[in-house]
């Protein structure tokens, strides 16, 4: 037996210690971050670049969380925008919101070859890009000595719609009785 204790407990030593320091950093408080669908109209593009030039994009942000204590600060952000709440704005609430306006020099072009291209009405007017961004969450909880933060994020959807000229009408047909 104590062959066995000599060798496994030596090498368990790590994952326990671990799994202390988890529960540790989970017992401070807790952050969840989400967001609806985006959309955005994009003017229509020459067929040479397969890349969607993006307009500044809106982003509704809402974040749950809760503490151990009480909060001090809850921080929104998408790649360089952000937004940060303080102790005043999170007095007794459970759930905090932003709209974010990302400019598109903060994002990745969209790649699509099918998408909305000037003078080709076969292309598609709707693109569905998942992924297109993250959304970042920070809390900071204190319990008066001690102070803790805790970090989620969530992937976002942008709908890209094109801006074409709408087709002329059709006349109606006349009645030539």
């Amino acid at each position: 037996m104590t062959r066995i204790s000599n060798y496994i407990l030596p090498r368990l030593a790590p994952v326990l210690a671990f799994l202390g320091w988890a529960a540790a950093a989970m017992a401070g408080g807790d952050i969840v971050v989400a967001a609806p669908e985006t959309e955005a109209i994009v003017a229509p593009r020459d067929s040479d670049p397969g890349l969607v030039n993006l307009p500044p994009l809106e982003f509704e942000l809402r974040a749950a969380f809760k503490c151990q204590g009480e909060p001090v600060s809850v921080t929104l952000s998408i790649a360089d925008t952000f937004a940060t709440l303080g102790s005043e704005a999170l007095a007794g609430q459970r759930a905090a919101e932003a709209m974010l306006t990302v400019p598109p020099q903060q994002l990745a072009l969209a790649g699509n070859a099918r998408f909305c291209i000037d003078g080709d009405p076969d292309t598609a007017d709707e693109l569905l890009v998942p992924g297109l961004a993250t959304a970042h969450a920070s809390l900071r909880c204190t319990t008066g000595e001690s102070v803790s933060v805790h970090y989620a994020s969530a992937p976002l959807k942008a709908r890209l719609i094109c801006a074409r000229e709408p087709a002329p009408a059709q006349e109606a047909p006349s009645d030539s009785r």
